[in-house]
């Protein structure tokens, strides 16, 4: 669903979850669908070693 499409749901739902719904696309397109912060690392991996066992 696009912006457009959640702002036509809202506008005939007049539901409160459309309309989160359509402010969480607006808000994803503002910060580019990202989540991590700039400066990590951008393969998403999260760099855990994990445990040695011997």
């Amino acid at each position: 669903m696009n912006e457009t499409d959640a702002w036509n749901s809202f506008l005939i739902s007049g539901s409160v979850l459309d309309y989160l719904h359509y402010k969480s696309i607006q808000n994803a397109k503002k910060r580019n669908d990202t989540l991590e912060e700039e400066d990590e690392i951008q393969d998403k991996r999260s760099d855990n070693q994990g445990a040695e066992y011997t």
